[in-house]
């Protein structure tokens, strides 16, 4: 699920660092030279953030799982001293 999660960042990045979406970098540059810029834009703002987002994809879903086991091992022991008494 977190491989889901990783490639969805990837392709919401590029589509918002696609010139024009945001920005345009240099603004009255060349075709080939906003290619350029954007592609290094993308790569440094992904080298800095993926590694985040791939923490953050796996501790929420880590979480979450070991927050139902609690939330089942709760109701579990309840239903048993609901039957003791």
């Amino acid at each position: 699920m977190h491989s889901i999660v990783v490639t969805l960042y990837i392709a919401l990045l590029f589509v918002l660092l696609t010139p024009g979406v945001l920005l345009r970098l240099p603004p009255k540059g060349s075709l080939l030279t906003v290619a350029i810029v954007h592609g290094l834009v993308f790569a440094l703002v992904f080298h800095f953030t993926h590694r985040v987002v791939y923490r953050m994809s796996m501790e929420g879903f880590v979480n979450h799982e070991e927050k139902e086991e609690k939330k089942m091992a709760e109701a579990f022991v309840a239903k048993m001293k609901a039957q003791k008494q």
